[in-house]
């Protein structure tokens, strides 16, 4: 009931302060729903063109996998500074500047001319990346509503996601390539820039001068911040691992075009994107830990099942009740772990966000070569793995929780 007040208490200061100019409580739930919907876009768009990639460059599963491992680098990397910058300069600044970052790298990796410079700007998008993810999960519980406002702010994630396949195979059958997609992050990047110049946006809780400190290390060895991160980065490595190579796995097996294939991946993140709608009606009967240790084990017996389609309608089915299943994961648990920390935020976010795009940087490569050794479906199957883990992970919190809490009654 604390904590109810306090986030409704944040939410009228948010309300007060931001009377100039368009910064409303409601502006800001748009501009961070746009945030994260070009964020969302921006995560994804690489999975989709994973074919043209590697016939531009020549390069085999392998190197896609360390692709995607510079990206989650960088994510990393940005994910842990932003924590940290965040509590010194603010929240606007932060955001700005790791649009301004998204916008130039992705220029620069779309007129690469070699792999390794490919390999070098998407290292420099996922440190921009890094700096919206932590700022945009931030903002959230800085306008009040808990859950829910989560939630909804992250299923802007979705409709980005949702949309990266089926515009890239628009923009392939059209023949402009596989670069437009990028350049659309791009000009979503520069539209929250300049809403967000016109904005002001509230303080990160528990701001303070550098020469105070921030208690990172504390922070990072707490139980629940550990439990929530590992299961975060399993879940992470799941979910990314559906977007890196679902289209592929598609193409091989079924020998589908750009469209066809890339109908799987968006089935996933539209299912996502509807159980997003819900996850405000369903923590509110259920515990957060309860409803994510279920959600994981549904959505792994998904990706297991698309592994095993003989047919594309199975497979499109598959990837639905996985999408469906694992949609309020990645933001619950944020949600859950943030409001043990109401004035570390800024922190723990970027710790979580860090140790959670490291499933990423991990799993990927693994997969990649997996792939390229013993077949693309026997690598999936990692990813089906990495989803059961991030529930069993959460189980052990459920349990803890109701260990603790069964001496009230």
């Amino acid at each position: 009931m604390v904590a109810k007040e306090s986030q409704l208490q944040t939410g009228e200061a948010v309300v007060a302060a931001g009377t100039a100019r368009v910064s409303s409580v409601r502006w800001l739930a748009i501009l961070a729903t746009l945030g994260m919907a070009g964020h969302g876009l921006g995560q994804t768009v690489m999975g989709p063109v994973v074919a043209e990639v590697m016939t531009e460059y020549g390069v085999r599963e392998t190197a896609v996998g360390l692709l995607l491992a510079a990206g989650s680098l960088g994510f990393m990397v940005g994910c842990l500074a932003g924590g940290f910058v965040l509590g010194r300069v603010g929240l606007k600044p932060t955001l700005l500047a790791a649009w301004g970052l998204v916008m130039v790298s992705l220029f620069a990796l779309v007129s690469a001319p070699v792999f390794a410079m490919v390999l070098a700007c998407y290292f420099l998008f996922g440190v921009a990346s890094g700096f919206v993810e932590t700022g945009l999960n931030v903002l959230p519980t800085q306008i009040g509503g808990g859950a829910w406002m989560m939630n909804l702010v992250h299923m802007g994630f979705g409709v980005g996601a949702l949309a990266a396949p089926l515009l890239v195979a628009a923009l392939l059958r059209s023949g402009a390539g596989w670069r437009g997609g990028f350049l659309l992050v791009v000009a979503l990047a520069a539209l929250t820039l300049v809403l967000g110049l016109g904005s002001q946006l509230p303080e990160a809780p528990g701001r303070r001068p550098a020469s105070e400190g921030t208690p990172l290390l504390r922070l990072a060895r707490h139980r629940l911040v550990v439990m929530g991160g590992l299961a975060l980065f399993f879940y992470v490595g799941g979910e990314m691992g559906v977007n890196a190579w679902s289209v592929l796995s598609m193409q091989e097996r079924f020998g589908l075009d750009a469209l066809g294939a890339g109908t799987a991946l968006s089935l996933f993140w539209a299912a996502m994107l509807a159980a997003r709608l819900v996850q405000g009606a369903i923590v509110a009967r259920f515990s957060i830990p309860s409803v994510v240790t279920v959600s994981g084990v549904i959505s792994a017996l998904g990706i297991f099942a698309f592994t095993l389609a003989t047919t594309p309608a199975q497979a499109y089915a598959a990837a639905m009740v996985a999408g469906l299943a694992a949609g309020g994961m990645y933001p619950n648990v944020m949600v859950y772990v943030n409001g043990r920390f109401p004035r570390q935020i800024g922190a723990v976010t970027g710790i979580l966000s860090t140790v959670a795009v490291g499933g990423t940087f991990v799993l990927q490569p693994v997969v990649g070569r997996v792939a390229e050794t013993a077949g693309l479906q026997v690598g999936v199957l990692l990813v089906a793995a990495s989803m059961l883990v991030s529930s069993v992970l959460l189980l052990a919190v459920w349990l803890r929780d109701r260990g603790a809490a069964s001496p009230a009654h």
